[in-house]
């Protein structure tokens, strides 16, 4: 596999409209995400401007002079509660005719190389059934399966399970 043509960096606030693009896109195609809608540019900004604030692991996959963002992968906190505050939730997409490249295993890396010291020794995901790809990348990086939700969504009349799926970071990561 070649060199992908995006680059990888920390997101920043002029990402929001190129993000809110990419997350539409890939919510667009109702088979990936819950939503099926993107976000608009003001929560996209809130939620960027928070991720920032709290040092929260959020990447994205950029291409071109004008750095178009083509994914995105973050990880926040999974609960507002004290006894969970170590536990970090995992987001990501690529939009379409970027997958296959290499981005996301470029991207999951690099949020999780970011949480040791931000507080996230767990990270959590969830994933339908159906997507065989993110499943093996998450695999790939460690992820392990701790359950399934039968019939847990039904979109464009498809009954999807979800896995369930987390990996133990810094002192944790001896406990799996």
């Amino acid at each position: 596999m070649g060199e992908p043509e995006a680059r990888i960096r920390r997101v920043g606030p002029g990402d929001v409209p190129g993000l809110s693009r990419a997350v539409s896109a890939v919510a667009a195609e109702r088979r990936f995400l819950a939503v099926t809608t993107g976000f608009d540019l003001r929560a996209t900004d809130d939620f960027v401007r928070s991720n920032l604030a709290q040092g929260n692991p959020h990447v994205v996959a950029v291409t071109g002079p004008s750095d178009e963002v083509v994914g995105w992968c973050d990880i926040v906190p999974a609960a507002p509660w004290e006894a969970f505050r170590h536990v970090g939730r995992l987001g990501m997409g690529l939009v379409p005719g970027w997958r296959g490249r290499g981005l996301g295993q470029l991207l999951l890396g690099e949020a999780l190389a970011a949480c040791p010291g931000r507080r996230f020794f767990r990270v959590e995901l969830e994933v339908f059934a159906s997507n065989a790809p993110a499943i093996r990348l998450y695999e790939r990086a460690g992820f392990r399966h701790e359950g399934r939700a039968v019939a847990a969504c039904i979109l464009e009349g498809r009954i999807e399970d979800i896995l369930r799926m987390a990996r133990l970071l810094g002192p944790m990561a001896g406990r799996a």
